[in-house]
């Protein structure tokens, strides 16, 4: 019996990994640049060891390299709902609540972007938006307002979105909304 030496994945998994078409992932196996096993129904099945060895051979884009979303918010349980939204999206998420947290978050995470509610009592919305709008590396990060319902933020949106996407989203949130959102902000 042979065994396997790590994780075995399909060429769909690989593919998604890869950011390439399952049907490239297929004439590679064929070609032998993947050396993968074939099942009796004559799919092919990767090692993951394999794969990071492809990956390096052709310089093809990191495995494991999700983006990431920094969620600027007090209320736990609207973080634990958001970062399982982000996290069935295939985003890493990190989170801050006050202007420290979020610069040394901004530093280690480098978000795609950044979601913040509106109800911070350590930081203020316009002190964050305009902390980001003022430094170099952080002026046009996309941000999501998630607001509380009746809230206008369009002010907001009208003077610090200049350069960047921003969207406001208000709660109760509609998830195929949020996704639609989170989409076009990356």
């Amino acid at each position: 019996m042979v065994r396997s030496e790590g994780k075995i994945i399909s060429t769909e998994e690989a593919a998604r990994l890869l950011g390439v078409s399952q049907q490239s992932v297929r004439k590679w196996c064929q070609s032998g640049k993947i050396r993968a096993k074939t099942t009796p129904g004559g799919f092919y099945k990767i090692e993951r060891v394999e794969l990071e060895r492809f990956r390096q051979e052709f310089n093809m884009p990191n495995l494991d390299s999700n983006e990431s979303v920094l969620i600027v918010e007090e209320n736990q349980s609207r973080i634990k709902f958001i970062s399982g939204l982000l996290e069935m999206l295939d985003f890493d998420v990190f989170t801050a609540n006050d202007l420290i947290s979020v610069g040394i978050a901004i530093g280690n995470a480098q978000p795609t972007f950044i979601i913040t509610g509106t109800k911070l009592t350590k930081l203020k919305i316009e002190e964050l938006l305009n902390s980001l709008s003022n430094n170099q590396q952080t002026k046009d990060i996309s941000i999501l307002i998630i607001a509380e319902q009746g809230g206008d933020y369009n002010n907001l949106v009208s003077k610090y979105g200049g350069i960047r996407k921003m969207a406001v989203l208000h709660e109760p949130l509609d998830i195929h909304q949020f996704k639609s959102e989170v989409e076009s902000l990356t």
